[in-house]
């Protein structure tokens, strides 16, 4: 479900693919320092963007350092390091611990339980540094995970589940800015659930696997319209933010690469 919230990187300049590249990377360095290496499985795009809009937002102190990595062991990569991105690591962890702990309960997976053990301390460390996002993360899941058994075929209710989850991830602190960043992660949380549904249709309809969209229609091309809806509604609450910093990358993501996901899935071009 998640990575739909990444860079349309055809249309950003060479400067600003570097700047992405340099957030995504320091996500990734910043699980490892803070978390543990294995923690670095559960890297998202979707978080790289929380880290680059906060970071734009709130404009902290940033440093650059340049390093190798396993990816990377021979040329040394720059990134970037805040206290925007230790919070994108901290968020990653919980979402991928709460992510494993269902699917071992719903799937009995193996993988799944023995990654969850694996970042089970590391959680424990997050939640004490973030109780409240960590509440919402698991009591949305929850919820998520009731409806999708009672096989509940309401959009809206499973949608709103993980627009809510989204959007306790978006507020780092009350302040002026929170409610637009709780209703703007609302509006992507809604649309990266419902484009995920939309693009699986027709998998879960052979499969028998629980779809909210899996009796309203049969053509998937009927849910744009749904979908640009719910960014507009993301996109109004964006515009409303004094983003300056990366704000070429942001626009990017919201209102081009969000469809890069969705597009490949359903096999079309660009949007």
């Amino acid at each position: 479900m998640f990575g739909y919230v990444q860079a349309n990187l055809n249309t950003l300049t060479d400067d600003e693919k570097a700047r992405y590249r340099q957030f995504y990377c320091g996500l990734c360095h910043t699980l490892g320092q803070r978390h543990s290496d294995i923690s670095r499985f559960g890297l998202t795009y979707d978080m790289t963007f929380l880290a680059i809009l906060l970071s734009s937002l709130y404009e902290p102190k940033e440093e650059e350092i340049d390093s190798v990595c396993i990816v990377h062991p021979f040329r040394k990569q720059r990134y970037i390091k805040n206290r925007y991105i230790d919070y994108a690591a901290d968020m990653t962890v919980a979402l991928v611990y709460f992510k494993c702990e269902d699917d071992w309960h719903d799937d009995n997976n193996i993988i799944s339980k023995s990654y969850s053990t694996l970042l089970s301390n590391a959680y424990k460390k997050v939640k004490i540094s973030w109780p409240v996002q960590c509440d919402i993360i698991e009591k949305e899941l929850k919820n998520l995970a009731e409806i999708e058994k009672s096989n509940d075929l309401s959009p809206d209710a499973a949608a709103n589940c993980f627009g809510r989850l989204m959007s306790g991830l978006f507020v780092y602190r009350e302040d002026i800015w929170s409610d637009y960043l709780c209703r703007l992660g609302y509006g992507l949380g809604r649309y990266i659930y419902l484009s995920d549904a939309t693009a699986d249709l027709e998998k879960d309809k052979r499969k028998g696997s629980y779809n909210p969209l899996i009796n309203i229609s049969e053509n998937t091309d009927d849910f744009t319209p749904m979908l640009k809806n719910l960014l507009g509604e993301a996109s109004q609450c964006f515009e409303m933010l004094p983003l300056i910093q990366d704000e070429n990358i942001l626009k990017n993501i919201i209102y081009s690469g969000i469809w890069n996901k969705y597009n490949h899935k359903l096999g079309k071009g660009e949007t």
